[in-house]
């Protein structure tokens, strides 16, 4: 597939390990994926961040659970479009140190699963609110963990559609 997102950026959810299928996947779509090992309790983690999307200029930043929530702040300062899933916009167990919105416009698509008992997809569509760039999609069988096949069809459906 031939497309405009050739380098990449995932962060992987609070409790995750970076790699794996969907890490895999990403390598087989785009030309460059940088998927770290994420502490979000580290204090320099959003300035380390935001230094490196403003320095490396990623084409989108992907994200998952608290990965999502971080995409989505760094996208606020940066104009880089975001594609988030089951993003912790609230209920989060931890803050980020030192994490801010910024002034740009968000822009890119949130997939929320319907059956997330983790991160209440209603509160989560009623913050989304304040954004009006983002699609949103809700999956209906989804719960709070990202299946490869539901992964691999939101990055198919953005890929094309963004």
């Amino acid at each position: 597939m031939t497309n405009k997102y050739q380098n990449v950026l995932y962060f992987h959810g609070l409790e995750s390990k970076p790699g794996g299928h969907k890490v895999h996947y990403l390598n087989y779509e785009v030309d460059f994926v940088k998927a770290p090992e994420m502490d979000y309790t580290d204090p320099n983690l959003f300035e380390d961040w935001l230094d490196y999307i403003e320095r490396e200029e990623p084409d989108l930043i992907i994200g998952s659970s608290m990965g999502g929530y971080f995409a989505m702040l760094l996208a606020t300062h940066t104009k880089t479009k975001v594609l988030a899933f089951n993003p912790a916009l609230h209920s989060r167990t931890i803050e980020i140190k030192g994490a801010k919105s910024g002034n740009e416009k968000l822009e890119g698509l949130v997939i929320l699963g319907k059956k997330d008992d983790v991160i209440d997809p209603k509160k989560t569509l009623k913050e989304l609110d304040k954004f009006d760039g983002l699609s949103v999609s809700i999956e209906e069988k989804m719960a709070h963990r990202v299946p490869l096949p539901i992964f691999i069809d939101g990055v198919d459906h953005f890929l094309l559609t963004q």
